[in-house]
Parts: C-alpha cells; structure tokens; sequence
C-alpha cells in the first residue's frame, strides 16, 4: 500500500480536514487545523506531502519523524506541528484500516470500552444549532440584544443542572477569563460564587479553566476555588514559562492542568519534572497527533499525571482523540466542543451530520470507543453534503 496524493477539505463552520488516498483503495481521515490559522496550517500540508508520496502509510512511526525532520533545521512550530498531527490521525486511520482493527487496539489494545466526556458550562443555558453552523449563532428565538451569558448563580446553577440532569452529562467544566491584569483581584469572589453555584446544580465532577490570568490572581482564585474541590484547575498563567506554573503547583492542593497549546513531548517532560502537573491536556490536533500524544501520556503516567485530551474542534478529532483515550490506562476525562452536540430522542448526540454513527451519551455521561476500523468513524456523505453548503469561518465554531 502507497500513499498516492492529498485532498484538503474547509469543512463548516470552520474545521480543516484531510483525507489521504493509497494505490489500493483505502482512505484515511485527519484534522490538520489551527485557530485562526487554517490556512497557514493547509500550506504546511501541501508542503509536507511530498515527503510522504509513494510511501507505505503504515509506517507512522518513521514518517512522523521524516515530517518533524523536514523543517531543514528548523524543528516543530504550532503550524507545522499542528499540520504533523492532521496527517498522524489519517496515518493511523490507514494503518487500522489495513489491519481491520480499531486504533485502539493498534496501540496495545483497550483498557475501557467507553469514554467520559465533560462538557463547557456557564452563564446561558445550553442549545444546539444545526451542523454546520458554528455556536455563537445562538438559539432559534433569542430576541435582537438579549444577552449571551448572565453573571447570575442562579442561570449558572440552571445551567449546570439542565446539562447533568436532562443531557446527560457526568462532568462538566466552566470558563472564567480574568485577564492578565491585576484588575481581577476584585472579582476573585465572585468566581469562587459562580463556581460554587454550578456545584450546586452538579452533583458531579466540575473543572474550571481560569484562561491564563496573571499568576498573582490565579494563586488567589485557586485559593478561593479549592474548598470547592475543582477536578482540576486549567491553565493558571501564560503558558511560556513552565517553571513560574510549578511554583503555583506548589502553592495548591488543587490539581493543576494545562498543555493545550504545547506541541511535542519535550516541555510535557519538563512540565512532570517539575511536578507542575496533575493533569496533562495536549490536543491531538496540534501536539503531534496520535503517535506524540501516546508517548506524552507515558511521561504523565510516570509522573502520577491523568490525561484529559484538549479536543475543541469537529467530531473527526474527537473520534481520534478516543480511540487514544481507550488504550490509556491514566486517562481521567475528555473534551468535545459544544458545538457538535445534538438533542434527538431525549439523547445526547455528537457529531450529527458529519458521522454517519454519531456518538450517543449514555447513563454515566459516556460514550462508546469506536469497534470499526481505524479511527472507527466513518463519514456522513449525504449530511456533510448539506453541512458544505454553509459559510465556513476563519474563527472556530
């Protein structure tokens, strides 16, 4: 089997996706993508697929390294990194294809056969929008100027009690956004309040990521935060100094997460040295794909670190980002963009349109790892005709 040519997909809202093709038939899918930089990410693409013309896709190993060499001296970049791993997921489809197995159990085989997800919560009450569509869109029937999110515990509690309670989920995470100022001192209460309502409308696990304010306020509101007993504290600072996070670390019995835009195993490595982490959150899309983000689980796993995949964008990631969660035996949660939710039936659905078996939410807020092939998804052709025909956005969904 050869890999004979790409073929890069702008998917609506705003996903990029790649399929790439072999001399025998067969096609792999990978999410090569980006915030805000989806076309600087497709140019890497193109630049890359030379180097993997005319070879045997199931050699994952020896071509991640042959793209992260190819850089002429130049070594890794969220762009290319971020290109790296679209094309792993779709090395890794090809190669379970070929074997007839799930990733999963390419990888050494499953340790659970359903996954966990959380979900974002906070001050406007869940919707869905059609597929396609990206989230700010709102719901049907919002009135001109109403407003998106209410600073009321008592919204946030509903919030939280609609998602558990009527959708199904079993852990859920807010957002709060400090800024990097010092300003933010004054309203560290009034997190803490909004936090401590969601809890009362969630008898379940709830993280909050608090979005890199200044490390004075995020030691202030970890503070504040942890006689609510957060599942985990998401990026207490600016994420380019990796000790000033240990030193928080240090200062918290709360569990510190963070890695979402970190690309590659290295600065996870020096992360767990340090003991800055609890829970590691590399994404799939950005930090090297399938093939890195296993090795960056092996390194949490020697530092007592759980992983909670940094999955934000379509359901293509998110069924790569499974199939890795399945085989990992510290695996404690995994994200999914809102946007991809769907209510049918008084069920939970995921990646409606763009799969043709989307993902169900079961009892327990689960969702089951994938027995098909490959990354064991396969592509609604007939919904992701429809979905083609909305405006794709630069912004993601």
């Amino acid at each position: 089997m050869k890999i004979t040519h790409f073929e890069l997909l702008k998917v609506p809202p705003s996903w990029v996706w790649l399929k790439i093709y072999t001399d025998d038939g067969l096609i792999g899918l990978g999410e090569p993508f980006l915030e805000n930089h989806a076309d600087s990410v497709i140019a890497e693409v193109r630049r890359l697929e030379p180097f993997l013309v005319g070879q045997d896709p199931r050699r994952v190993e020896a071509l991640w390294a042959e793209m992260y060499n190819a850089g002429i001296g130049y070594k890794g970049g969220p762009i290319t990194m971020s290109a790296i791993s679209g094309i792993d997921m779709a090395l890794w489809d090809l190669a379970g294809k070929a074997a007839g197995q799930p990733v999963a159990q390419m990888l050494g085989g499953v340790c659970r056969d359903r996954v966990k997800l959380y979900r974002a919560t906070g001050g406007a009450l869940p919707h869905v929008v059609e597929p396609g569509l990206p989230y700010r869109a709102g719901p049907k029937g919002r009135a001109p100027g109403q407003p998106q999110r209410s600073d009321d515990p008592a919204v946030w509690e509903e919030c939280a009690r609609i998602l558990v309670q009527e959708w199904g989920f079993r852990a859920l995470k807010v957002h709060f956004g400090p800024g990097e100022g010092l300003e933010a001192t004054s309203r560290v209460e009034r997190f803490a309040e909004l936090f401590a309502a969601v809890r009362a409308g969630a008898d379940t696990d709830v993280a909050v990521d608090i979005h890199n304010p200044h490390p004075r306020i995020a030691v202030q509101l970890i503070h504040a935060l942890e006689p609510h007993r957060p599942l985990f504290v998401e990026e207490p600072m600016p994420v380019e100094r990796v000790d000033v996070l240990a030193e928080i670390a240090r200062q918290t019995s709360a569990p510190i997460a963070a890695g979402e835009r970190w690309m590659g195993k290295w600065v996870f490595f020096d992360a767990i040295a340090r003991g800055a982490l609890a829970v590691v959150q590399p994404d799939l899309a950005h930090a090297g794909g399938i093939t890195e983000c296993k090795k960056i689980a092996a390194i949490a796993e020697a530092g007592y670190a759980k992983v909670a995949l940094h999955a934000p964008l379509s359901p293509l990631a998110l069924a790569a980002s499974i199939q890795l969660d399945a085989c990992l035996p510290n695996f404690l949660v995994q994200e999914h963009n809102e946007v991809n939710d769907w209510r049918e039936n008084g069920k939970t659905v995921i990646g409606k349109g763009y799969l043709k078996t989307p993902f169900v939410l079961d009892e327990e807020g689960c969702v089951a790892a994938p027995l098909g092939p490959g990354l064991g998804v396969e592509i609604d052709e007939d919904g992701l005709r429809e979905i083609m025909q909305r405006e794709w956005h630069v912004q993601r969904g």
